[in-house]
């Protein structure tokens, strides 16, 4: 068991470093409101359920003012597994 020390160490530390980066990024964000209304995601005052719902009253309220609604929904989990990454890597 001696052996996994330096490894388990490790872990405390990058999940320390982690948690100190992701502080100082979300202040900085949060402090220059940098992040658009729109986004849902690394907010604490919003919860990424809340787009759902917000699209869900978008949509009735425009039905209700008789207006066309239409929707694309793209799934781009995979769009980076896609990309050449040698060339992203050139690109400055």
């Amino acid at each position: 068991m001696t052996n996994y020390k330096c490894v388990s160490l490790l872990t405390v530390f990058s999940k320390v470093l982690e948690k100190v980066v992701h502080s100082r990024i979300s202040q900085h964000l949060h402090a220059n409101n940098i992040l658009d209304t729109e986004h849902y995601r690394f907010r604490k005052e919003i919860l990424t359920e809340d787009a759902p719902i917000r699209l869900e009253d978008s949509v009735f309220t425009s039905i209700n003012q008789k207006m066309h609604v239409a929707g694309i929904f793209c799934d781009l989990v995979k769009a980076f597994d896609c990309m050449n990454h040698e060339y992203l890597l050139t690109i400055q």
